[in-house]
């Protein structure tokens, strides 16, 4: 369904569907109640404002903005719409609950997911930790990044990361028991003839931050010291070292602007068959449109005519739990202007991620690649030191 039908249906088929408007005629948000904050144990401390649609309820700090309510809950919205009638009843009685994280909130600062940890480990447990499904007690529970729903700048715009983590609520609290049977056999047809295994084996290196140029080579040798300045160099020469997409050389000089990828190679697993869970979510984004493609977790499939080519079997199952709905994900920063989104500016505020949580991601992503140096050492028939 297109945005601009959506919000032609008029108040009662609003309140049928579960939403409430307000006097902006989008999704309502309201201050959080006593009675909530006691069903769904939220600290009013903390969490201000609330939005419930679909039997889903968004609460946050007051530092969240309403136009993230209200994007977040058009999403719901319509990913539940197209949902078989007793699927979304499950999930509805499920009383699914979505915490949004303000743009210039970390996750720690989130009563229910308070840590302990401190230094880098606390960098990347905030890093890490901006978008993903637990569970509190029975209650499935949602938890986002305002920057990644509305697409800010530093935010996700390449996937939308909301409705991969739907899928996971949908796999969880809707399916039943033939559901999870017909999933686990589509996820052994995943095995059984080898697809998604053909992401891209390749390392975004972003370790350079000079204005000015510097040698690539003598960056690599810092960032990689355990790795042979041989094997580094020929890399640099063979063009298994881009920068800009383009082979370079060993004499090559960047700066923080250069794009520079290491190609290792060869097959690599994408996200998609990892578990039968995680399947589930990446066929499920396809069927809306919205996948990430030719990166380290996923490979050229994002829409929902290219998964129905690439993985029959999996498209029928979203075929059966989900129809055909006409609605496809598009980002909000293509639907400026319009309905909820009148006063959204796609470019204001710009989240920058701090220097050491840049490191924190940094260094986990360097600890992911290690292993497959290997491809290049044998590559370039040398012996890894």
């Amino acid at each position: 369904m297109h945005l601009t039908k959506l919000f032609s249906i008029g108040l009662l088929g609003l309140i049928f569907l579960g939403a409430t408007t307000d006097a902006e005629g989008g999704y309502a948000v309201k201050p959080l109640t006593e009675a909530l904050a006691k069903e769904y144990k939220l600290d009013r401390g903390f969490y201000k404002k609330v939005t419930m649609i679909q039997g889903i309820l968004i609460a946050t700090s007051s530092k969240v903005a309403n136009l993230a309510h209200r994007e977040t809950a058009y999403q719901f919205d319509m990913l539940m719409r197209g949902l078989k009638p007793e699927i979304a009843e499950r999930i509805r009685k499920k009383k699914v609950l979505c915490l949004l994280i303000g743009h210039d909130e970390l996750t720690s600062q989130l009563p229910q997911f308070a840590s302990s940890k401190t230094g880098e480990e606390l960098d990347f447990y905030n890093w890490r930790q901006r978008g993903f499904l637990t569970y509190i007690g029975s209650r499935p529970t949602v938890v986002f990044a305002e920057e990644d729903v509305m697409e800010y700048p530093g935010g996700m715009q390449l996937e939308s990361i909301l409705v991969h983590e739907f899928g996971h609520v949908i796999h969880g609290a809707g399916f039943d028991e033939s559901l999870q049977k017909r999933l686990s056999a589509a996820f052994e047809n995943v095995k059984k003839t080898g697809i998604w295994n053909d992401g891209q084996a390749a390392q975004r290196y972003r370790r350079v931050k000079s204005e000015t140029p510097v040698r690539l080579l003598s960056a690599l040798k810092k960032s990689f010291p355990d790795e042979s300045p041989r094997l580094l160099r020929k890399c640099l020469n063979s063009g298994d070292i881009l920068v800009n997409g383009k082979k370079a050389d060993a004499k090559v000089k960047v700066t923080k602007n250069d794009k520079v990828l290491i190609q290792f190679g060869g097959p690599k697993q994408c996200y998609a068959a990892k578990n039968r869970a995680e399947y589930w979510a990446e066929i499920y984004q396809c069927w809306f449109d919205t996948n990430r493609t030719m990166d380290h977790d996923h490979n050229h499939i994002h829409t929902r005519d290219q998964l129905i080519k690439y993985d029959p079997v999996g498209a029928r199952l979203c075929e059966d739990v989900l129809g055909k709905p006409e609605w496809r994900f598009v980002s909000p920063r293509l639907r400026v202007g319009q309905a909820h989104l009148k006063n959204y500016s796609p470019n204001s505020p710009k989240v920058t991620e701090l220097p050491h949580i840049q490191k924190a991601a940094y260094d986990y992503y360097d600890k992911y690649w290690k292993d497959y140096w290997q491809r290049l050492y044998h590559k370039h028939g040398l012996a890894r030191p």
